[in-house]
């Protein structure tokens, strides 16, 4: 089990092991370097006033 600390708590998740590596990540792809649209998602941030600390 994992733990994931979520501001004031902590929750246990369970990770499966991927011995055979044919797991395909949904959201980030294997091997992607790029997230399509976090540039402008950053920039819209920054526009807000958010710090770059809080980012």
């Amino acid at each position: 089990m994992n733990r994931v600390i979520d501001g004031d708590s902590e929750i246990e998740i369970a990770v499966p092991r991927d011995r055979n590596g044919d797991f395909q990540p949904q959201l980030v792809r294997k091997r992607q370097a790029r997230l399509p649209g976090f540039d402008e998602k950053v920039l819209w941030l920054y526009g807000c006033g958010t710090t770059t600390c809080e980012i």
